[in-house]
């Protein structure tokens, strides 16, 4: 995976149900350190927890919060996480050939409001991050201001962060189905 979680750590999953990748980190990580599964959604947490207890993921801890506001609600939590999560939400544009029906359900305001939600995200959760830390950022959009140009704005605000990888995959090349964008972040 792209977090490159280890056994120990301490790990953030933002925006995290239905729960999937959360569930995932913890087999990853062997059950082993603390992984922190946060959702505004405490129905959709609901099915994360009975999942997890399903699945036996006792390093698993559940927080219904708004995760751009995590630091006011858990300062204790500042520079406390190796790796952060963020799938981010997004107009999910990467996705037209399961959802056609999007590319007149999004109009340009709500790229520029999912844009701004997805900067003051990024932005809440990097004081979480401690040193040599990574932060992947995803999102299943091809949209470039939710993807390669809002991570050249974050960069921006935040010099001490290097990009070590990024890509974005296009809808159904290479049989890959949904297009989606990802960017590995680590803090120096």
């Amino acid at each position: 995976s792209l977090l490159e979680v280890r056994a120990g750590e301490r790990v953030l999953d933002a925006c995290s149900a239905p729960g999937g990748k959360a569930t995932h980190l913890v087999e990853l990580m062997s059950n082993k350190g603390e992984v922190w599964a946060v959702d505004r959604s405490e129905e959709r947490l609901k099915l994360l927890s009975s999942n997890a207890d399903r699945l036996g993921c006792n390093c698993l801890h559940l927080l219904a919060a708004d995760s751009s506001s995590l630091l006011e609600i858990k300062p204790g939590w500042k520079g406390s996480f190796q790796r952060i999560l963020l799938d981010a939400p997004c107009s999910g544009l990467g996705t037209l050939a399961r959802h056609p029906d999007a590319r007149w359900r999004i109009s340009p305001a709500q790229i520029k409001e999912l844009a701004a939600l997805q900067a003051k995200l990024l932005d809440g959760l990097l004081p979480l991050l401690s040193p040599r830390g990574r932060i992947v950022y995803s999102t299943c959009t091809i949209h470039p201001d939710e993807n390669v140009y809002q991570i050249e704005e974050f960069l921006a605000r935040h010099p001490g962060l290097i990009l070590k990888k990024e890509q974005q995959r296009w809808p159904g090349l290479a049989g890959l189905g949904d297009g989606f964008y990802a960017a590995v972040i680590e803090l120096a």
